[in-house]
């Protein structure tokens, strides 16, 4: 703000001029620089200022803006923990789609552990990243929150520390403003007494040269002139007192002034501190690299993977379905009344009264096993077998199961057998002893009921044909799914796999582990 003069057009008034100027500027003095220089280049002043009138308010303004930004880093930090959390639920998603794929594939042994690892790190990568969103909202965002509660204190319009800092601003400028509006003032004057100084001396001269121009008028543009010459060193002198008045404050202008901007800059720095650690804060969730457990979940991977292991996995496949399953190679059997099958069974009644035998075929020497001796066949059966090892010739035939002589109704028996009923029947008598006797064997089986509902996976080993409709067909080597214990008689409830429900002989079918 230094002063500007302007010099006296008119060619006597030029040396005036010349030493006006040079003693007010000598008047003025050293002007205070108020521009700030941190050691770098230095910034030309601008009307934007600092130190202009009003401009602080930009620093003030950046009080809350730090409250805005501090709002803006939590809601940054709130959808960085939404993508972590959506990013778990798609690990922990895709991990259970293909573990129900393994569940009903066909990949087995320890290359499905290996399957199994890579979902199970998902999982436990999952986990880990929903801790991770967990700890950005439970412990950042709350410091963000709880900082602000204490750096912030709102009242009714606007927040303390910024009424503060403006109040103190305006304090320390209000009497700086009043000496600059007297220099601006002064300023004016000045210059509008130079430019009327400057036009009566160019008519004054004009009137010189010009003849027409009478004594008169030419003496009252000269008295005119004088006394715009006396107006330009009275403003002049004005204009240099308030600019030297003006200087004269602006070093204390300047310390109260930066008084209170260094409140504002140490305000702000314990913001960028907070903003700091809050970063680091954030760094140190989201840094899985220094979690022990993360790189326990890759170890756990690896050891895992390494764990498949091809020759156990083809030697439980050929021990389970391939060479090395066990087989019951055909023996040569003797001949024996007790190893005859029978080929019917009971049908279930629908009366309460008890229970019928039907299909009962006999054989040529009219004899009918009892039940115990039926029961007793399996045994029978492997001493034989035993006996015959041995003996390469014996391996003709594929002995079967017999299927269960009778299927018992659910209902219990209203009479129990009498003595006569229950003695050991002749395989030599007629035909009605023999189904008299058969008749009141089953009896007794009938009081048992068919076992609880159950869906174990079962093969069927032997083909089976169904004699009536509660009976399923089935072959060998089909997968059915076994609904009940075996029954007294020997008949389990199977289901197939086209949805047929009936009985099928337990000795036909096995369990799959």
């Amino acid at each position: 703000m230094a002063s500007i003069i302007r010099r006296f057009s008119s060619a006597d008034r030029v040396k005036s001029s010349r030493v006006s100027n040079q003693s007010a500027s000598e008047a003025v003095g050293p002007v205070v620089d108020m521009s700030i220089n941190n050691g770098e280049d230095v910034i030309q002043a601008t009307s934007e200022s600092f130190w202009e009138v009003g401009k602080f308010v930009r620093t003030v303004k950046r009080v809350d803006n730090g409250y805005s930004l501090c709002s803006s880093l939590k809601q940054l930090i709130n959808t960085r923990a939404e993508i972590e959390r959506s990013y778990s639920k798609q690990l922990t998603s895709w991990s259970k789609k293909w573990n129900e794929f393994l569940d009903k594939g066909t990949e087995y042994g320890t290359t499905q552990g290996a399957w199994r690892g890579v979902l199970e790190e998902a999982n436990k990568v999952a986990n880990l990243h929903t801790d991770m969103a967990d700890k950005l909202v439970n412990n950042v965002i709350v410091s963000i929150k709880q900082w602000q509660k204490e750096s912030y204190h709102k009242s009714m319009m606007h927040f303390k520390e910024t009424k503060e800092f403006e109040d103190g601003f305006r304090k320390v400028q209000k009497p700086w403003e009043k000496k600059l509006n007297k220099v601006l003032t002064a300023k004016k004057d000045f210059h509008n007494a130079c430019r009327n100084e400057k036009s009566t001396a160019n008519q004054e001269n004009n009137a010189r040269a010009d003849t027409a121009m009478s004594s008169d008028q030419l003496k009252k543009l000269q008295d005119k002139l004088k006394k715009c010459q006396a107006d330009v060193e009275t403003t002049q002198a004005k204009y240099t007192a308030s600019l030297n008045d003006l200087n004269g404050y602006n070093a204390k202008y300047v310390e109260e002034m930066t008084e209170v901007f260094n409140s504002c800059q140490e305000f702000e720095r314990r913001r960028i501190e907070f903003i700091k650690k809050t970063m680091f804060d954030i760094h140190q969730c989201l840094d899985l690299s220094v979690d022990t457990n993360y790189s326990q979940v890759y170890t756990d991977l690896h050891h895992t993977i390494s764990s498949t292991d091809s020759e156990k996995d083809l030697r439980w496949w050929s021990n389970t379905h391939g060479a090395d399953m066990p087989m019951n190679w055909p023996v040569f059997e003797e001949y024996s009344p007790d190893l005859k099958p029978i080929h019917g069974k009971e049908k279930k009644m629908t009366s309460t009264e008890g229970i019928t035998i039907t299909s009962i075929r006999q054989n040529p020497d009219n004899f009918v096993p009892s039940s115990n001796q039926r029961g007793n066949r399996d045994s029978q059966l492997s001493q034989k077998s035993q006996s015959s090892n041995n003996n390469p010739a014996y391996s003709n035939s594929v002995p079967q199961p017999s299927p269960p002589q009778v299927k018992a109704s659910s209902q219990s028996v209203s009479q129990q057998p009498t003595a006569s009923q229950s003695s050991v029947a002749n395989p030599f008598g007629d035909g009605d002893d023999e189904d008299e006797q058969v008749s009141n064997s089953g009896s007794g089986v009938g009081s048992e009921t068919m076992g609880s509902v159950m869906s174990v996976p079962a093969r069927v080993v032997y083909d089976y044909k169904a004699e009536e409709d509660d009976e399923i067909s089935a072959e060998a080597g089909e997968v059915i799914t076994r609904l009940s214990e075996q029954d007294d008689m020997g008949w389990v409830k199977a289901r197939t796999k086209d949805g047929r429900e009936g009985l099928i002989p337990y000795g036909y079918v096995e369990d799959i582990e």
